[in-house]
């Protein structure tokens, strides 16, 4: 049996150095230069993505084997394994598992007891197949409308509702044997740049920050969230190179997460290849710079090459004493702390007899929110000669964090099908050109359905998706609109009659929107965030 209480006394640089990094790999085995890396104690954690495994089972021998291969190390160390399961829109497992409705759908059915029960349900699944770690939840604060990387992934707009669901969803993950990681330090909600391509400037003085930004963190501190991800965003109110992200900043996470806050878990970088940090400074030196800032963990999701070269810097930068020995054995203190709780825990099987399905459903029929029903088209009563035509704009992911797996994944034509069997699916591209809209309108005009509905994503960040409702709206067919993922769209064509906000694409949300759409329940929906110039937060019609 592991000494857990002596061990980090007894290992080397190299080996220290080695827990400091998570990494990621492509493939469903690691590769023979991965798998050295591991069995050499030079990575004390992966982070698994889709493009690991098809299902659960696969994800579970793949982390048999990658556990196999850490014990080989000197150390013997096991492994954090990562994923980000976390529901909605980002999802890495999703065969085998429970996925579950987003934050904004969760935000959007008021209930903070929701959150737990999701989390702790998601952890009961992960944690079997030897996942630890959960990059969730979400706390970012979405008051930008034009986020293009949060979005519907937050609980929505007001820093208290967040961090009340926020708080939840770290008790159920870490009740059910999971570390929780909350994400995006200090705040990644009001921006209009993705970190995965560029560093955002969040420019708002401290006091704001710790009215709004910051309240969910220090929410989930309280709750004992094990962990912290960092953004790639520069804060200036708390870092004064403009040109340093808070991943990279001392005064970011030593002064203001660990000595204002309080925060004693693991600070985790996000991804030290993404544009906010690489482009400026190169992921192997911003693994440096983030150690020196006070991060315990250096994410590199990709490259064999950035995470071999990663610790040799580190290992280099510590003999030079340009980091801190007493440094690295605090963070390879916390590291080992957090491993020797979760692999002294005792994980009970999944829970697949359906209770995990039920709460999903409940979760999904909960969240949808009737914002319009002006002409009194919901519920629907077609004919049975009648067509209805659904519209639907495809992507194969709208942010890079969905990693190709956040396009509209389909499902929702069959489920309307089974209530009306003369449905027919005319699908789109995420932004339609002006020829694809033309045609559209020409076939609708043509046909005459007896109902049009048009299934958006963000419609408001792509402009042919504003273009194709309009186009449809004039028509004169009667026409509902569904947004799957934010409802901020509306602001852009508010002259649709009918609109229903239902935060996800995933089947358990097709499923709850073809029983409300025919009324065999009533919307309880309330929006979590407001629509600009519209409808506030909180809106949400109660019967049709």
């Amino acid at each position: 049996m592991m000494d857990w209480s002596t061990l980090g006394a007894k290992l080397s640089l190299a080996d220290k150095v080695g827990q400091l990094l998570m990494i990621g790999f492509e493939g469903k085995k690691p590769r023979p230069e991965v798998a050295r890396l591991l069995s050499e104690g030079k990575a004390g954690g992966v982070i698994l993505l889709a493009r690991n495994f098809d299902d659960a089972d696969e994800a579970a021998a793949l982390i048999g084997d990658l556990q196999q291969l850490a014990a080989a190390s000197p150390s013997g160390l096991p492994l954090l394994i990562a994923v980000d399961q976390e529901g909605g829109s980002v999802v890495r497992l999703t065969k085998g598992v429970t996925v579950f409705p987003g934050n904004m759908a969760l935000g959007a059915t008021g209930r903070p007891d929701l959150a737990y029960r999701a989390a702790f349900a998601v952890a009961g699944e992960l944690a079997p197949l030897g996942i630890n770690m959960n990059f969730a939840p979400v706390v970012d604060v979405n008051n930008n409308p034009r986020n293009p990387v949060i979005g519907v992934r937050s609980f929505g707009e007001d820093p208290r509702l967040v961090a009340e669901f926020g708080a939840e969803a770290v008790r159920g993950y870490q009740n059910g044997g999971v570390a929780a990681v909350a994400k995006h330090f200090p705040g990644h909600g009001d921006t209009t740049t993705d970190s995965h391509l560029g560093m955002p400037q969040i420019p708002h003085p401290l006091t704001r920050l710790e009215e709004v930004e910051l309240v969910p963190f220090q929410r989930a501190i309280t709750a004992g969230v094990a962990g912290i991800m960092t953004t790639h965003a520069s804060f200036p109110a708390v870092e004064p190179d403009p040109g340093r992200p808070a991943t990279l900043s001392t005064a970011a996470l030593t002064g203001l997460l660990r000595q204002q806050l309080g925060f004693n878990g693991l600070i985790i970088t996000d991804c030290l290849e993404m544009g906010g940090v690489a482009n400026a400074f190169g992921t192997e030196q911003a693994a440096v710079l983030a150690v020196q800032a006070g991060a315990d963990l250096a994410l590199i999701t990709h490259s064999y090459a950035r995470q071999l070269a990663a610790h040799r810097m580190l290992v280099e930068n510590v003999r030079r004493g340009l980091i801190a020995p007493c440094n690295i054995d605090e963070a390879v203190g916390r590291i080992l702390r957090l491993k020797q709780e979760l692999f002294c825990m005792e994980n009970q099987p999944p829970d697949l007899d359906g209770n995990n399905r039920a709460l999903a459903k409940e979760i999904a029929a909960a969240a949808l929110t009737l914002v319009k029903n002006e002409a009194g088209l919901l519920p629907l009563n077609l004919g049975a000669e009648e067509e209805l035509v659904l519209l639907s704009c495809q992507s194969g992911g709208v942010t890079l964090a969905e990693e190709g797996n956040g396009g509209m994944v389909g499902g929702f034509a069959r489920a309307l099908m089974l209530r009306h069997p003369l449905t027919r699916e005319r699908k789109l591209s995420i932004s339609p050109e002006a020829g694809e809209i033309d045609t559209t309108i020409r076939e609708l005009l043509a046909k005459r359905p007896g109902l049009v509905l048009v299934a958006t994503a963000d419609a408001g960040l792509f402009p042919g998706q504003v273009a194709l409702v309009k186009r449809v709206a004039a028509t004169g067919l009667p026409v509902v609109v569904i947004a799957l993922r934010t409802p901020y769209e509306l602001a852009f064509f508010p002259e649709v009659k009918a609109f229903v906000a239902a935060y996800g694409f995933r089947a358990v949300t097709f499923d709850a929107l073809a029983s409300l759409l025919w009324g065999e329940f009533l919307p309880v929906g309330k929006l979590p965030v407001e629509i600009p110039g519209l409808y506030p937060a909180g809106h949400g019609l109660e019967r049709f």
